[in-house]
């Protein structure tokens, strides 16, 4: 049988049990929130790489810009700027994005 002494939790208990979810919570979010911000950064890194790549190719194949100077893909705006310096120069392709922080750029020069 079970004396009366055995109802369940006291308050102190529950107390330090919700203190130590509390103390596991406010370690755990801020790294939580930290980890899902670079996995949108590279998300958005991934996407900018393949326009650069996408760009290249467009030009390296028919030797002239695609003419597509902002896309906006799953919501971000992508400035690509085409250019060459001179006649005999080589193209430079670059991506301008805004990632959660900074304004973020990839720039590749075309053989």
């Amino acid at each position: 049988m079970l004396s009366k002494k055995d109802e369940g939790f006291f308050l102190a208990d529950m107390l330090l049990s919700l203190a130590a979810f509390v103390m596991a919570a406010a370690i755990l979010l801020p790294m939580a929130i930290l980890v899902i911000g670079q996995i949108v950064d590279l998300r958005k890194d991934g996407e900018a790489s393949t326009i650069l790549y996408d760009e290249m190719m467009y030009l390296k194949i028919a030797g002239k810009d695609s003419g597509r100077k902002l896309i906006i893909q799953n919501g971000t705006h992508y400035e690509v700027t085409i250019s060459k310096n001179g006649e005999n120069a080589p193209w430079e392709v670059c991506v301008q994005y805004e990632s959660a922080r900074q304004q973020s750029q990839k720039c590749v020069i075309t053989e």
